[in-house]
């Protein structure tokens, strides 16, 4: 993944932050590497900006690779 690409939870998420549920789509911001762990950085827009975990993630396809 790079920043900019589009992600989408696989699991429904609450925000650490605010408690609240947090949308399903994202834009994938930057990954970085804390006590051992992958943290994924994930912006949701209104809900602002959530630490998820790669299992909580995937990758959205982009309509050229379905097709092909």
């Amino acid at each position: 993944m790079k920043p900019g690409d589009k992600i989408r939870t696989i699991m429904s998420t609450r925000s650490q932050r605010t408690g609240l549920m947090l949308p399903r789509d994202g834009i994938f911001i930057s990954a970085r590497e804390n006590i051992g762990r992958l943290l994924i950085l994930v912006d949701f827009g209104e809900a602002r900006r959530e630490y998820l975990l790669p299992h909580e993630i995937e990758e959205v396809k982009r309509e050229s690779e379905s097709s092909s």
